[in-house]
């Protein structure tokens, strides 16, 4: 999305703010799932990634973030993390103006390289997410046979 240079400027002056209202508002969605990020250690996560996204003029941005920090996202509260796996919050804002966000873990024995891997597929399936208004639809093979 491109914005103006009063928008950019906007984005900045309201940062901390507006990146608590943006934090807030996250859902974490799996196949047909949505579930809110209500974990306040998710939610500081979000805040943080989205403050500095908003600093930055509002361009998609990602950030590493601690094992406890992802741990509290719903996504892995069942699943558990890689151990010994790296994590990456991208953040951005859709082509409606909403927040979104991708998280991603890689694990190699070098960690540059693991690093590297999860930065790169959290913008990746942020870019993807930010090209569309709202929440994604499940494929066909996600909902079911019935659907």
């Amino acid at each position: 999305m491109t914005r103006t240079r009063n928008q950019r400027r906007s984005l900045k002056r309201n940062a901390g703010g507006n990146a608590a209202l943006l934090a807030e508002c996250c859902f974490d969605y799996r196949g047909s799932n949505l579930t809110p990020v209500s974990d306040p250690i998710a939610v500081d996560a979000l805040k943080r990634a989205f403050t500095l996204m908003l600093k930055a003029g509002g361009e998609p941005m990602a950030v590493p973030i601690a094992n406890m920090e992802a741990s509290a996202f719903p996504r892995y509260k069942d699943h558990g993390l890689l151990l010994n796996g790296v994590t990456w919050l991208a953040v951005g804002l859709d082509v409606s103006g909403r927040a979104t966000y991708a998280i991603q873990t890689a694990q190699d024995e070098d960690r540059t390289l693991a690093h590297d891997a999860a930065r790169s597929m959290a913008l990746s399936r942020l870019r993807s997410s930010l090209a569309r208004a709202g929440f994604p639809s499940p494929s066909r093979k996600e909902r079911g046979p019935e659907a």
